[in-house]
C-alpha cells in the first residue's frame, strides 16, 4: 500500500513535455528494433524450417523403408506358411491319389482359396471346386506354365509366386507351387485370395504412411517420383515437373545429401526438400517435399502490422500518460474508499447470522460466506468458480433455473439431510441489474429454521397431549362409574342368584360379563395414565450400560422367533432421562419391529451423540407401514392389530416428548420402518 502511494505522488508531480519526450525516443527505438526483429527472424525462420523439412524427409525415408521392408516380410511369412500347406499336400499326394473332394476339405481347413495340380505339360488334372466363385466367360487372362516353369525344367523343387491376377475371376492372388514326389511328375500349387492382404497393406503400408503425414498442416505435398514419373503421392500434383526437364531433381538423383530450395507449384511458394529414396540399396526414386511458406509470409505481414500499430500506439502514449497524470490524482482517495467499503462489506457477510451464496449472471459462485460453509460444509477456496448444481444438495437446484428465468423466492421451505441429518432452512433471493437491466448477480439467504421447526412440532405435540389429557379425564370419569355399577350387578348375579335351568350357561354370560368389564377398566386406567402423566424423574446414566439392558430386555423378548438384533453405540456419553419411561417406550418400538419382520428378519438399534442431542434410531426389514397410516400411527386408540389397544405408539410419543425429545417415522412398504428419536442432552 505504501509504495502504491509513493507511486500516485510521483505520478502526480512528473510535467507533460517529459512524458512526449520519452515517448518520442522510446517510439524510434522501437521502430528500429521491429525492422531488424523482422530481418533476424526472417533468417532464423528459413533456418528453422529448413531444419524441419530435413528431418521430415529423413522420418518419412525411414518409414518408408520400413514399410516396404514390412510388406516383403509379410508376403515371405504368408509364402512360407502356404509352402507348408503345399508340402503337405504333395506328401498326401505320393500316398494316394487327390479327389476334388479332399482337396476341398483340405483348402476349408487350411483356409486356402485354390488347390490345383499340374502333370509335366503344364495341365491341370485335379483342383478343389470353389462354391463362392463363378467363373467369367471368355479366356484366361495368363497360362499358370509361365508362374512354375522353373519346376517343370528341373530348375526348381518349390517357388513363391507371389501376388498374380487371378486367371479367370476377378481380384488377386498369392500362390506357391512345389514339385510332386514319388516320381509323380508335375506340380501343385496352393493360392489365398489376396484381397485382405492388399487391404491390410493400403490401411498400414507406404500409402497410408504417405497420406497420414501429407495431410498435416502446413504440408503442400509429399511425392515419390522416378524418372518415368510419379509414384505415388498423398494429393493431386498434376503439373508437376519431371526429373528430365529439372536441373535440381537431376542433382538430388546423383547424390546422397538432402537438397532445398524454393519453388512455385500451383501458383504458391513453396519451399521443398527432396531426398533419394534407397531400399536395401536400391535406388527406387526420390522423395520430394513441399512445405507451405504461409508462416513466413504472414509474420513479414505480422511485423509490418506490428511497425505500424506501434507508430499509433506510441502517438498516443503522450496523451494517454498526460491522462494518467490527471488520473492517478484521484486514484488515492477513491482506492481508500473502495477499500473501506469492501472492508465493511466483507465483515457484514462474514458476520451475518444466515448463510449467504452469491453468483454472477452465468449462476457461478462468487461469494460463499462463513455460515454456508457451516451449513453445507463446505469451503470457500473448493467451490470456488463453480456452479450451484455442482456444490448444494439437490433441492437446491431449481435456485438455477431461476437465474435463468429472474424469478425471486422469499422464505421458501427447503429441507436436505447432511450427515444423515435433516436441515430445513428458509430461503429467499434477489437479483442485482447493471445499469442497461440486466442480471449482474443473484444472491440467496438461507436461514437455518431446523431448531425453531423442531420446536413448533414439540409444541404442537404438548398441545395435543393437553387437548387429549382434559378430554380423557372427563370421559374416563363418565365412563367409569357407570361401570363399576355394571361390575357389582354381574358379581351380585355371579354369587347371590342360581337359575333353576341352564345353569352353565348362566355361569358363562356373567363371567364374560365381569372379564369384559375388566378389561375396559384396564383401558380406561391406561388411558387416564396416559392424560394424566406422571412427572418424569430424570437420572443420569451411561448410554452404554442403558443400551446394554435395552439389549437384554429385547433378546428376551424375541422368544422361539429367529430374529436378527444388532445394537450399536459407538459414543460413550450420559444420558439424563426418566430411565424406566424411556426404557418402556425403545422396548415398545423394538417389540412393534419384532412384529412386523418375518422369520430371519434384522433389527438394527444404534444410538450415538450428536452435537448436544442423543439420537436413537431404530430400524427394521419388516413389511413397512402404509402411506395412508404414516400419520396415524401415533394418534390416540389407532391400531391395525387385532388385539392391539392403540396406546402404544401414542405413549412413546409422549414419553418423548416429555423428555423435550422429537420422534419421527420414515417407512416404505414392503421394505422396513424406522423411527428416529431425538433427545436433548441437557
Amino acid at each position: 500500500m505504501k509504495s502504491k502511494n509513493k507511486f500516485t505522488t510521483f505520478l502526480t508531480f512528473i510535467r507533460p513535455w517529459y512524458i512526449i519526450s520519452i515517448a518520442v525516443v522510446i517510439a524510434a527505438v522501437m521502430v528500429s528494433s521491429a525492422f531488424l526483429e523482422l530481418s533476424q527472424s526472417k533468417e532464423e525462420l528459413q533456418i528453422l524450417m529448413k531444419q524441419e523439412a530435413e528431418s521430415l524427409i529423413e522420418t518419412i525415408n525411414w518409414s518408408s523403408v520400413n514399410a516396404v521392408i514390412s510388406n516383403e516380410e509379410i508376403e515371405d511369412l504368408i509364402g512360407q506358411r502356404l509352402l507348408s500347406s503345399a508340402r503337405m499336400i504333395s506328401r498326401l499326394d505320393s500316398l494316394s491319389i487327390l479327389t476334388p473332394t479332399v482337396l476341398e476339405g483340405i483348402a476349408l481347413e487350411n483356409n486356402l482359396y485354390r488347390i490345383n495340380i499340374f502333370n509335366n505339360d503344364g495341365e491341370k488334372v485335379v483342383s478343389n471346386p470353389h462354391p463362392d466363385t463363378a467363373r467369367e466367360t471368355g479366356l484366361q487372362k495368363h497360362s499358370p506354365g509361365e508362374f512354375i516353369k522353373p519346376i517343370l525344367k528341373g530348375e526348381k523343387d518349390e517357388i513363391i509366386i507371389g501376388f498374380k491376377e487371378a486367371r479367370h475371376e476377378k481380384g488377386d492372388r498369392f500362390a506357391v507351387a512345389v514339385k510332386r514326389k514319388n516320381n509323380r511328375d508335375g506340380v501343385i500349387v496352393v493360392n489365398v485370395d489376396a484381397e485382405y492382404i492388399l487391404d491390410f497393406q493400403r490401411k498400414t503400408g507406404f500409402d497410408k504412411m504417405i497420406n497420414d503425414i501429407g495431410n498435416h498442416e502446413g504440408i503442400e505435398y509429399i511425392v515419390l517420383q522416378d524418372f518415368n514419373g510419379i509414384i505415388s503421392s498423398n494429393r493431386d500434383v498434376s503439373g508437376m515437373n519431371n526429373i528430365d526437364n529439372d536441373t535440381f531433381l537431376k542433382h538430388t538423383t546423383e547424390s546422397d545429401s538432402i537438397n532445398t530450395r524454393y519453388f512455385e507449384f500451383q501458383n504458391k511458394e513453396i519451399f521443398e526438400t527432396a531426398k533419394v529414396f534407397f531400399v536395401n540399396g536400391k535406388k527406387l526414386g526420390i522423395f520430394r517435399v513441399g512445405i507451405s511458406t504461409k508462416q513466413m509470409q504472414a509474420l513479414e505481414s505480422r511485423m509490418l502490422r506490428r511497425i505500424i500499430i506501434l507508430s499509433i500506439i506510441l502517438f498516443l502514449i503522450s496523451f494517454i500518460s498526460i491522462s494518467i497524470i490527471f488520473i492517478s490524482q484521484n486514484y488515492k482517495s477513491l482506492s481508500t474508499k473502495y477499500e473501506k467499503i469492501r472492508t465493511y462489506t466483507g465483515n457484514i457477510l462474514a458476520n451475518m447470522a444466515d448463510a449467504v451464496i452469491s453468483t454472477d449472471k452465468t449462476g457461478t459462485i462468487t461469494i460463499f460466506n462463513k455460515n454456508a460453509e457451516l451449513l453445507f460444509g463446505l469451503k470457500q477456496d473448493t467451490i470456488s468458480g463453480k456452479k450451484i448444481n455442482e456444490v448444494l444438495p439437490e433441492k437446491f437446484h431449481e435456485l438455477e433455473k431461476h437465474i435463468k428465468f429472474k424469478k425471486t423466492i422469499n422464505n421458501e421451505e427447503i429441507s436436505f439431510y447432511r450427515n444423515s441429518k435433516n436441515i430445513i432452512t428458509s430461503v429467499s433471493s434477489a437479483f442485482t441489474f447493471d445499469k442497461g437491466g440486466n442480471v449482474d448477480a443473484f444472491t440467496i439467504v438461507i436461514k437455518d429454521i431446523t431448531e425453531i421447526k423442531n420446536a413448533e412440532e414439540q409444541s404442537k405435540q404438548r398441545e395435543k397431549f393437553a387437548a387429549m389429557g382434559e378430554l380423557a379425564s372427563g370421559v374416563a370419569h363418565e365412563i367409569r362409574n357407570p361401570l363399576n355399577t355394571i361390575s357389582m350387578i354381574a358379581q351380585r348375579y355371579d354369587n347371590e342368584f342360581i337359575p333353576g335351568e341352564n345353569k352353565d350357561e348362566y355361569k358363562n354370560i356373567t363371567g364374560v360379563l365381569l372379564s369384559e368389564t375388566k378389561r375396559v377398566n384396564n383401558i380406561i386406567q391406561q388411558f387416564l395414565r396416559y392424560a394424566r402423566p406422571p412427572k418424569i424423574n430424570l437420572i443420569n446414566i451411561n448410554s452404554i450400560d442403558f443400551v446394554k439392558d435395552i439389549k437384554k430386555v429385547a433378546e428376551a423378548s424375541t422368544g422361539s422367533k429367529q430374529i436378527k438384533l444388532i445394537f450399536v453405540n459407538n459414543d460413550n456419553f450420559d444420558l439424563r432421562i426418566d430411565i424406566d419411561l424411556m426404557k418402556q417406550a425403545l422396548i415398545n418400538l423394538l417389540n412393534n419391529s419384532m412384529d412386523a419382520v418375518k422369520e430371519g428378519g434384522e433389527i438394527n438399534f444404534n444410538m450415538q451423540k450428536y452435537e448436544n442431542n442423543a439420537e436413537i434410531v431404530i430400524s427394521d426389514n419388516g413389511y413397512g407401514i402404509p402411506g395412508e397410516n404414516l400419520s396415524k400411527i401415533f394418534n390416540l386408540y389407532f391400531t391395525t392389530k387385532p388385539n392391539g389397544t392403540g396406546l402404544g405408539l401414542s405413549l412413546v410419543q409422549q414419553i418423548v416428548s416429555q423428555h423435550n425429545g422429537l420422534i419421527k417415522v420414515e417407512s416404505i412398504p414392503g421394505t422396513g420402518t424406522k423411527f428416529l428419536i431425538t433427545i436433548p442432552l441437557n
